[in-house]
């Protein structure tokens, strides 16, 4: 891999003329660097998953920052990233939020009904607070996505107007759905978008996945039975233990969706085959992660239903510092609870199959993979109106989201109406947009400046 380091003259010569920011390149960011990610990864037993995670992160900026969430909320924290002072006291402004969002978190996948739709993919990190740090990480994202997308050309300005355009679109939306509670009806799928880059995408993964092909990905049928290929490298058999842990709390999982449990055949659940992922994800990459093959409908081999099972933990954005884990935990047994309860908040027509289970003190949610599950790598986009279209509706999918989960879902959680509180909060702040712009093109600068930084840890072995 060539290297690159980052100078000081090169951070300041691509920000805008109206921001002084310096990306901190100093030995001791580089011993906190270290510091938080041994922090942040000292769950992982395994020193050669541990050091695979790592090898990842040294790919790109934007691989790097994919897994350091943990990291980003230290930094908003700390005052890396220094959101002002009348944001953190502004009432009426928390939802539930994606809590890692960025470019690669926001895709296809079909709903409980069916349907393929456009939505937020993820809610691992996903709980109360305020809706502009879903804004702030996912914007930088878009700066990091840029510089690797190899059809495309984007200058600063391009990144710019691109990230201005999504935060309009966003707050459009809200606007739109301000007290009609349409955002609880309404879903991006094909009939909803409009001609374009994200609807072509869709259009394609309809016509070219399918149950088939997903099972076909990870099974294989041997004597009649079908069971999982370990000839996939990403793969790997369970051990004894594991499997007895899942076997023996099936009833739990079953019983934490036991209305959908009732609709279907007393052998839709029957587990045939179980197996560990490998090699999955970036900022997760570490954590348990199991699939279960289960019968479904009936005893044909073409049916067959792919559970995940992948451990959840606690959500990166207490390391900022302001959330009381003590609220989160009268709320939450688990963290796949919570979990489970984000995608519940965020979503519409969210996967029957959706459901959480505990052993060995770690819990689990469980869910359905999705034939039709895919994200946009940078390569994807080949032209500026690509990632126009995309940014376009990924900003509505966030802003339906952060609108769906507020009152809309539970009072118990968020008691008001989650868009007339940032209406009004983006109406008293002094230039918002531009605020949140500054705020993630800063980032970006650092996140290039603590990649060459996590490159020299990596390099002199301070860091395994």
């Amino acid at each position: 891999m060539k290297r690159t380091i980052l100078t000081l003259t090169a951070c300041l010569s691509i920000l805008p003329v109206s921001t002084s920011y310096a990306a901190d390149q100093s030995s001791s960011r580089e011993s906190y660097i270290q510091t938080q990610l041994a922090n942040a990864n000292s769950f992982i037993t395994d020193s050669t998953v541990r050091q695979e995670k790592y090898t990842s992160m040294e790919e790109s900026p934007f691989a790097f920052y994919r897994a350091t969430n943990p990291l980003f909320y230290a930094d908003l924290g700390t005052g890396v990233i220094p959101i002002p002072s009348t944001w953190k006291t502004t009432a009426n402004i928390k939802t539930w939020i994606q809590g890692d969002a960025h470019t690669q978190n926001i895709g296809y996948f079909d709903n409980s009904k069916g349907e393929v739709v456009f939505d937020l993919n993820d809610s691992d990190e996903s709980y109360v607070a305020p809706f502009y740090w879903d804004l702030i990480r996912f914007s930088t994202s878009v700066f990091l996505m840029a510089n690797e997308a190899p059809n495309v050309s984007l200058s600063m300005q391009d990144r710019r107007d691109l990230v201005t355009s999504f935060l309009t679109t966003y707050q459009d939306t809200l606007t739109a759905v301000n007290g009609n509670s349409s955002e609880t009806t309404t879903q991006l799928d094909e009939g909803t978008l409009t001609g374009g880059f994200v609807q072509d995408e869709m259009r394609d993964i309809k016509s070219s996945d399918s149950v088939a092909k997903l099972l076909n990905k990870w099974t294989t049928t041997t004597s009649g039975m079908r069971l999982f290929n370990f000839s996939n490298s990403n793969l790997k058999a369970v051990t004894s233990t594991e499997r007895s842990n899942i076997v023996n709390n099936w009833t739990n999982y079953k019983a934490s969706i036991s209305n959908f449990v009732s609709s279907k055949p007393s052998t839709y659940f029957t587990i045939k085959d179980i197996a560990r992922r490998l090699h999955s994800g970036l900022g997760s990459l570490g954590v348990d992660k199991f699939y279960v093959l289960i019968e479904g409908d009936t005893t044909s081999q073409s049916d067959d239903v792919i559970l995940e099972v992948k451990e959840q933990r606690n959500p990166s954005m207490f390391l900022e510092g302001s959330l009381s884990q003590t609220q989160y935990n009268s709320w939450f047994p688990t963290h796949a609870n919570r979990s489970k309860t984000g995608e519940l908040a965020d979503g519409i027509k969210v996967d029957n199959h959706l459901g959480e289970m505990s052993f060995n003190t770690k819990s689990y949610r469980v869910q359905r993979i999705s034939p039709w599950d895919e994200t946009f790598d940078a390569a994807d986009f080949k032209s500026k109106s690509d990632v126009q279209d995309f940014l376009k509706y990924s900003a509505k999918a966030l802003a339906y989201a952060h609108a769906r989960a507020d009152k809309d879902y539970n009072t118990t959680y968020v008691n008001y109406n989650l868009e007339q509180g940032v209406i009004d909060a983006i109406n008293a702040w002094p230039q918002f947009k531009t605020t949140v712009l500054q705020l993630s093109e800063n980032y970006y600068n650092q996140v290039l400046a603590d990649y060459s930084l996590f490159e020299d840890l990596r390099s002199t072995g301070k860091l395994q």
